[in-house]
């Protein structure tokens, strides 16, 4: 196994940031891994966390998986922000294309993953809905709701349509902008459903006690009478690292075991 700490100057962001990997042993070789796991990060951190707070380089060696884990924005929710940096372009080409140019990774879609916890469990499946040829599966932990649902009103933020400073003006403009947009969770299963759209293999996962439960609940809802299929799994928890430890690793087990 090795890590790596990749910090280079982005031509999409225009300033230096920072990329992780996480290489199994066949990599020293020049061989490929089994897969490649695209793992986003969720609001208010950055591209270390799932290296401090988990056990994914024994999940990696486990699976024989190379993890590739980029930085964004504590609070860009993934987007080409209104007001600020182009985060959904950035990786879903700048990333890519750095990380299979430099290393001994797998370069097929059919080798692709990608997952991500709370904003990034959002960023996962924005990334898998509107690119599906990107990947193979991808997975979900505590970021499964109608982004509306979230960001539509006073939250637990403090988010506020009103607050011109806040993530929705920053990241989208607006509500209305929001609404029926590439960045409207509800958008990805209509324009699915509408264009019969092909879709990776969805996984999701939650923790019964997490503030977004009940937002969860609606969108499996919303997405089994659209015939949208995403495996499900829930655990004892909140919105906390025991179960995105827990369900990244169940992830893996559900593809490769």
């Amino acid at each position: 196994m090795g890590m790596l700490h990749f910090d280079y100057l982005s031509q999409i962001l225009g300033y230096h940031t920072n990329i992780y990997y996480i290489l199994p042993a066949c990599t020293h070789e020049g061989k490929e891994p089994a897969a490649t796991l695209y793992l986003l990060h969720g609001g208010a951190g950055n591209g270390l966390d799932w290296i401090r707070y988990t056990s994914i380089e024994r999940y990696a060696d486990k699976y024989n998986v190379a993890v590739v884990m980029p930085e964004v924005d504590g609070s860009c929710f993934y987007a080409d922000m209104a007001h600020g940096y182009n985060y959904f372009t950035y990786i879903t080409e700048e990333v890519i294309a750095i990380s299979e140019g430099l290393l001994p990774v797998n370069k097929t879609a059919d080798k692709r993953l990608v997952a991500g916890l709370s904003m990034g469990g959002y960023g996962a499946f924005k990334w898998a809905f509107n690119r599906p040829d990107d990947f193979y599966a991808a997975a979900n932990l505590s970021g499964l709701s109608f982004i509306l649902d979230i960001v539509g009103g006073n939250d637990r933020m403090g988010n506020s349509p009103e607050d011109k400073c806040g993530i929705v003006s920053l990241n989208w403009g607006s509500l209305d902008k929001l609404t029926g947009s590439m960045s409207d969770s509800k958008e990805w299963i209509d324009k699915a459903v509408r264009e019969n759209v092909k879709l990776p293999k969805l996984f999701a996962a939650i923790g019964t006690e997490d503030y977004s439960y009940e937002f969860s609940q609606k969108y499996l809802k919303y997405c089994r009478e659209n015939g949208i299929d995403i495996h499900f799994e829930e655990m004892p928890g909140e919105h906390e690292w025991i179960v995105w430890d827990t369900m990244i690793e169940r992830f893996l087990g559900w593809l490769f075991d």
